[in-house]
């Protein structure tokens, strides 16, 4: 008999309702059922779900179904079909989820382009399941373990090479009801020659389904959690040197699993329960954070990764229970640089705990643009993240060439506001008054609390000028170019000969100033309506 190229391994459980569309997906594989072996295990079902894979069994030679008592996880089920797999590839698939059509197709054909030992597809959510999108930013023949994100996904629904399978003896625990997949995976990513990612295409469909009983779905105690991680954690220890590459791992496990435990649902442990939580969780940030693990978490996860090491219940009972959904609480701002007021700040905690200077990003959106003989006009939002913080911004145009700049103040308040000439380099002060010509113009409507503004813009010399917007707060300042955002560039309304609003190859925004500007081309206009005057006259 030929071997196939890979085998589906099936954990089945009491998912009659939903068995059929996952093994359609199966069979219906555009990489053609001549290439396929599905082993679907039975994990002691109580209700049809046997039946339906022996009905399966008989009309698809391609298929095997086996029957096992009830083991209590996905773990045994994996390893009986891990025992009887043959393909030279095999896949996971959860029996409430099912595959896009060309999945197996596309996996394997980079695995193959590749050599690779593991492959990653990208994962769809159906039904308000939330699936990873970093590791799918785009397609990897050669993914980096450490800075691609792919360590993020340590769920078994991949594409992994037997050869690497059998040669490391890679098993399921058997003994844990979720989580069993993390040491599988992170194994085989720590030793595959090739990782590859699939990301043009939904290759996995992740579903929630509505009395479908599946552990590795519900939330599992911290109690639980924090000794299976630390397994994990030993084994990246294992097989990785200290540095800044086994940090990169580590930090994903601070952040998804061990520090999670100290979230809102904190408040509902008792005392007895807290303590017992914070005894596991102590060793594994006294071993495992190191400081560029704590100069990289989230404030608020560093602030508790800080108390659990320092034993200060007190602090930790308080930035533990902190209300979800209030990422940075107040924020405050001195020299420049931005604090999240979470529960201690400045009560004896060392202040680098709460600095999010780092984590301050504008948030400038282009919602309309209208160009015009005399000028031009820009409606968009322009604030700073997190939310709350105050922020001043300014339109700022730079010329290509001699790198002049021009500001425009973009403030809340009454009425439009002066434009602002700078000189290049210049970060604040207008230039000199004196004689010449008119300056630039230009103003804004009062900005509303989401940072809304409408600028127009006038007098501006020739010359191609790129536009962003700076956003500021209490001497920090982010700037950033004016562009499309994901949802696409906005139509340019009217056309202008002397102010060509374009968008550059990479989608920001830049104007094209011809023409004499200024007291000059205000000069030259008026004689010229004086002269077509004169000559209507005659």
């Amino acid at each position: 008999m030929d071997v196939p190229v890979v085998s589906v391994i099936v954990a089945v459980h009491d998912v009659e309702a939903y068995l059929g569309e996952c093994l359609d997906s199966v069979v219906g594989q555009s990489i053609g059922l001549e290439r396929l072996e599905v082993v679907a295990v039975d994990d002691g079902s109580t209700d049809g779900s046997g039946a339906v894979l022996d009905d399966y069994a008989m009309r698809h030679p391609e298929m095997r179904a086996v029957h096992q008592a009830a083991s209590g996880g996905p773990g045994g089920p994996r390893n009986t079909g891990l025992g009887l797999a043959r393909g030279r590839y095999v896949f996971f698939l959860d029996s409430d989820d099912y595959l896009g059509p060309q999945a197996l197709e596309r996996l394997v054909a980079a695995a193959e382009r590749n050599g690779s030992d593991v492959v990653l597809g990208r994962m769809a959510g159906v039904g308000g399941r939330r699936v990873p999108r970093t590791p799918f930013a785009r397609n990897r023949d050669r993914a980096d373990l450490y800075r691609d994100g792919v360590y993020y996904t340590l769920s078994a629904q991949k594409l992994f090479r037997r050869d690497l399978v059998e040669r490391l003896g890679l098993r399921f625990p058997e003994h844990l009801r979720t989580g069993e997949d993390q040491p599988f995976t992170a194994l085989a990513y720590l030793n595959a020659r090739v990782i590859s990612v699939v990301a043009d295409y939904d290759c996995y469909y992740l579903t929630y389904r509505e009395g479908v009983r599946n552990a590795s779905r519900s939330a599992v105690h911290p109690l639980e959690r924090l000794p299976q991680v630390a397994e994990v954690m030993e084994l990246v220890e294992r097989h990785t040197p200290p540095g800044e590459e086994r940090d990169r791992l580590m930090m994903r496990h601070f952040r998804c699993e061990v520090l999670s435990g100290f979230g809102p649902r904190w408040r509902s442990f008792d005392r007895r329960t807290r303590d017992r939580v914070t005894g596991l969780a102590r060793p594994i940030v006294d071993r495992w954070a190191t400081a560029w693990i704590m100069d990289r978490l989230p404030p608020a996860d560093a602030l508790r990764a800080h108390c659990i090491r320092h034993g200060l219940r007190r602090e930790l009972d308080e930035v533990a229970g902190f209300p979800a959904g209030r990422a940075y609480g107040a924020a405050v701002v001195e020299g420049g640089r931005v604090f999240a007021a979470y529960p201690g700040f400045r009560a004896g905690l060392p202040d680098r705990l709460f600095e999010i200077t780092g984590r301050v990003r504008p948030v400038v959106r282009l919602a309309a643009l209208r160009a015009g003989r005399d000028g031009f006009t820009l409606e968009g939002v322009a604030r700073l993240e997190p939310e709350g913080l105050p922020a001043e911004a300014e339109l700022v145009l730079r010329r290509r060439g001699d790198g002049l700049r021009l500001a425009f103040a973009l403030p809340p308040g009454d009425g439009p506001q002066p434009a602002r000439p700078l000189p290049p380099g210049a970060t604040g002060s207008p230039l000199p008054a004196g004689g010449g010509p008119p300056a630039p113009s230009g103003g804004a409507l009062p900005a509303p609390a989401d940072g809304g503004f409408r600028a127009v813009v006038a007098g501006v010399p020739p010359g191609t000028w790129d536009v962003s917007v700076a956003v500021g707060c209490r001497g920090l300042t982010r700037e950033v170019r004016l562009n499309a955002d994901r949802h696409g560039a906005p139509r340019i309304e009217g056309a202008s000969r002397t102010n060509r609003l374009f968008f550059t190859v990479h989608g920001n925004l830049s104007v094209e100033v011809s023409g004499p500007t200024g007291w000059i081309g205000h000069a030259r206009a008026a004689l010229r309506h004086i002269l077509k005057r004169d000559v209507c006259a005659m």
